[in-house]
């Protein structure tokens, strides 16, 4: 803790949107040990909703991240957010349309159907009136004011002319939308097939949607792991301990003797923060890395570089690579045509201190064809009973055909006509169409 405690206060910038990146890295390594090397991450909670990319086990890293109207010029994954989570507010705009978000009700007073005195409808109160979640949170700890959500419900129908079930489910659509637009925001527009991903949905909010978004993207399936509301704690302990360092140098001819002096000095700094952080000197693995550009351009690209001698070879490594990955984002490159030179701008090094990542149990099997604990009366295409399902009571194999809800202490799984969900050996529940 007294490493942490001071590394935070030296260098409280590498907290910035430390959370949702813990989240993304601590979904990347529950889909990678499921057999998923790359798939979106999507981070649910109350206020927002943060996606990521995550590509051969790696998340995306950019250098051009913001907070809010902010730059922010480190390294950090690559995060899309939306104000589209559970408490993001309905409303009708002055040309009466209905919208959703980006405010929030928050948690104090929050959604209706908290009875703290909400005076709004929110995503949240949707889900209730339609009985996709239950009527209480955590488990029964927290109940739910459902009178409120469809008192709420109602008034906000007649303004818009419209039955209350249309109503809330045009709320959750519109909900549903807003997700998908910041997952393609983090997949098209950098040139990835969004179907070729699956999607882990996590925080408690994040399962809620899933259906939806599985037909609105195309997406291949949609996997929801145990406890989905304690991923981005869990992503803390599977993070290595790592500082970054940069040096600016501009220049179109980098020479070997001038990158070994300033990657020299940027791994002193970083072996001085890793023994000050209690990691042994033969622990320490140093990563580097440039950002590279074509002369002219006002954007860089961040390439990695090799470790071992700095010479003409690695030189050469380098713009091999950069011309590689400029093709690969963009489309196009330079790479046999001299009248584009390249510009090197930044030297990195990242220090890294290597830690013991927590081991995923497996599950054992049981009954395939699970029996429901309760039913409840749901709408989906209509009003009917629907079987629930405690997700505690699964097994690996166990597999669970829409219309459904599997309802767990965090979090809950509306499972829409046409689509299953099958547990698979770690705990996580895959979601596809039938």
């Amino acid at each position: 803790m007294k490493a942490v405690a001071v590394t935070v206060a030296v260098s409280g910038r590498g907290t910035v949107l430390s959370g949702p990146a813990a989240g993304a890295l601590g979904a990347a390594l529950i889909a990678a040990t499921a057999g998923h090397p790359s798939v979106i991450t999507l981070d649910g909670g109350g206020t927002s909703t943060d996606v990521a990319v995550v590509v051969d086990g790696e998340p995306s890293l950019t250098t051009e991240g913001s907070i809010g109207r902010y730059p922010c010029k480190i390294p950090m994954i690559d995060i899309v957010t939306v104000g589209a989570g559970g408490g993001s507010v309905a409303w009708i705009s002055p040309e009466g349309t209905p919208k959703v978000g980006p405010r929030s009700a928050g948690a104090d007073p929050g959604p209706l159907c908290y009875g703290r005195g909400g005076t709004e409808v929110t995503v949240t109160d949707a889900h209730v009136f339609l009985g996709r979640v239950p009527p209480h949170l955590l488990g029964g700890e927290i109940p739910l004011d459902a009178d409120a959500a469809r008192e709420g419900i109602e008034a906000l129908a007649g303004k818009i002319g419209l039955s209350p079930e249309r109503t809330a489910a045009g709320i959750l659509e519109i909900s549903a939308f807003n997700q998908s637009n910041a997952i393609r925001q983090i997949t098209v527009k950098r040139g990835l097939d969004v179907r070729d991903f699956p999607m882990v949905a996590f925080g408690g909010s994040g399962p809620l949607l899933v259906c939806r978004l599985i037909d609105i993207l195309g997406l291949p399936s949609v996997i929801v792991p145990p406890d989905p509301g304690n991923v981005s704690a869990f992503g803390l302990l599977t993070v290595d301990v790592k500082n970054d360092y940069v040096r600016t140098f501009v220049t179109r001819d980098l020479s070997p003797e001038t990158a070994a002096e300033i990657f020299g000095d940027l791994e002193g700094q970083a072996a001085s923060a890793l023994d000050r952080e209690g990691f042994a000197t033969g622990a320490h693995v140093y990563a580097r890395s440039a950002d590279l550009r074509y002369y002219g351009q006002a954007y860089e690209v961040r390439v990695p570089a090799p470790s071992g001698p700095l010479d003409e070879a690695w030189r050469a490594e380098v713009l091999d690579r950069f011309h590689t990955e400029h093709r690969k984002l963009y489309g196009y490159g330079y790479r046999d045509d001299p009248r584009h030179g390249v510009e090197w701008v930044n030297l990195r090094v990242s220090g890294i201190g290597p830690i013991t990542r927590p081991a995923i149990a497996r599950r054992p099997h049981g009954d395939p064809r699970p029996a429901p604990v309760a039913s409840r009366e749901v709408f989906y295409d209509g009003w009917g009973a629907v079987p629930i399902h405690r997700r505690t009571g699964l097994t690996a194999g166990a597999e669970i055909t829409g219309p459904a809800v599997i309802e767990e202490y965090g979090s809950t799984l509306p499972l829409h006509p046409g689509f299953t969900a099958t547990m698979d050996e770690f705990g996580n529940l895959e979601v596809r169409r039938a």
